[in-house]
């Protein structure tokens, strides 16, 4: 099945929605089970609230949306390109996004909780005051991507580049930064709590000041 691009209903279930753009249209409040959205493009519009279960978005664009208050729960982001775009206040669980691009946007607030990111690359991206629990960052390429007072439980970064990375007053519960690049990135005022260092070197930071230990 399709969906429609206006459909009166909001509950999708096992549908395909493929090869539309959406410009200037509100698609708030749709509900997505076991449904994908491949080669669509949203422009200048409207995506609140929009809940998410075992759903795919691949080759998808936002561009100049709101999509705040979200709900995603084992789905899979594949290709995705974000930009100029706000997804704040929104919740991933179980989530895969992978090779994904991400510019001048926002997920501030959300939570993302046993997610993974894979080869995907964000520049000038917030994620403030952000909550990450068992996440997993795997050859991401971060640009200025900032995550001010944020906390991060039992999550791990492997190979990824995190230059001029903003973690701020950040907090770090039992993670891992494995073969990491940390070029210019800013710890200020940063906590780690039995934190791990492997073949990643602090030193490259550019503010480590009143960074702590426990």
């Amino acid at each position: 099945m399709t969906i429609n691009k206006h459909p009166k209903k909001t509950i999708c279930l096992r549908e395909t929605l493929s090869d539309i753009t959406f410009a200037g249209d509100d698609f708030s409040g749709r509900r997505l089970m076991g449904s994908a959205i491949q080669s669509v493009r949203f422009l200048d519009g409207h995506c609140r609230h929009l809940r998410a279960q075992e759903s795919k978005l691949q080759d998808v664009s936002f561009d100049h949306i709101i999509c705040n208050d979200g709900h995603y729960q084992d789905c899979r982001w594949e290709k995705v390109r974000v930009k100029s775009s706000l997804f704040t206040g929104s919740h991933f669980s179980g989530c895969v996004i992978e090779k994904t691009e991400g510019a001048l946007s926002s997920f501030g607030l959300s939570v993302f909780d046993k997610c993974q990111f894979r080869e995907s690359k964000f520049s000038e991206v917030a994620f403030s005051g952000s909550w990450w629990n068992a996440c997993r960052f795997e050859r991401e390429d971060h640009f200025f991507v900032r995550f001010p007072s944020s906390v991060f439980i039992d999550t791990h970064f492997a190979e990824c580049r995190l230059q001029k990375a903003i973690f701020r007053a950040a907090t770090f519960i039992r993670c891992t930064f494995e073969k990491c690049t940390l070029n210019e990135s800013v710890f200020h005022k940063a906590r780690f709590i039995d934190t791990k260092w492997i073949d990643a070197d602090m030193k490259q930071a550019a503010n480590l000041e009143e960074v702590r230990y426990a």
